[in-house]
C-alpha cells in the first residue's frame, strides 16, 4: 500500500490552492487513513524533537513550527547531490503532513479519507465546511520546491475556508 500511496501523491505536482474548492472533488471517507495519518504524525512529534529540538503540541501555533522544520529540510534538499528521490521526500511529507492534518482535524473538525479529482485518488481531509485538501502534497512540495509552498500560511487559508 505505501508504493501506492507513493504514486498517487506523484500525481499531486500539478495541484493549485485552486483545487481546495474544486467543486468536482469528491471525498469518501476512510478510519484505515486516518489510523495512518495518526502513526504518521506521531512519526512527525518523535522526529521533530529528535532531528530539530522542536516541541510539537498539537496547537494551531505548531505549525509554524512545522514551517521551519520544512523550510531546514529544503534547504538540504536543494544542497544535496544527488537529491533525494521522489520516493525519499515523500517519507517526509507524509509525517509532516498527517501532522498538519491530524492538527486540524483535532482542533477544528474533519474526516481523513481518498479525495477522488480528476480521476486520480489519494488520502486527504475534508473540513466540516466541505472542503477538501491534502497535506501531504502541500509538505511534499514545501520540501521540493521551496518558500512559495509555506504550510503556515496554507494552514491560515483552511481556517479561513
Amino acid at each position: 500500500m505505501r508504493v501506492f500511496l507513493v504514486t498517487l501523491f506523484m500525481s499531486l505536482l500539478s495541484l493549485s490552492e485552486s483545487a481546495l474548492a474544486n467543486p468536482k472533488n469528491t471525498f469518501s471517507p476512510d478510519a484505515n487513513v486516518q489510523k495512518m495519518a495518526e502513526a504518521y504524525a506521531q512519526d512527525c512529534i518523535d522526529l521533530s524533537k529528535k532531528q530539530f529540538n522542536m516541541t510539537l503540541d498539537g496547537s494551531d501555533a505548531s505549525i509554524a513550527k512545522v514551517e521551519e522544520a520544512l523550510s531546514l529540510m529544503h534547504e538540504s534538499f536543494l544542497k544535496m547531490s544527488p537529491r533525494p528521490t521522489e520516493a525519499q521526500v515523500m517519507s517526509f511529507a507524509k509525517a509532516f503532513g498527517s501532522y498538519i492534518g491530524e492538527v486540524y482535524r483535532k482542533n477544528h473538525g474533519g474526516t481523513w479519507g481518498i479525495v477522488t479529482m480528476d480521476g486520480e485518488r489519494f488520502p486527504g481531509i475534508q473540513t466540516k465546511s466541505g472542503v477538501n485538501f491534502w497535506p501531504w502534497a502541500r509538505a511534499r512540495n514545501r520540501i521540493m520546491e521551496g518558500p512559495e509552498n509555506n504550510v503556515a500560511d496554507y494552514y491560515r487559508v483552511l481556517l479561513e475556508k
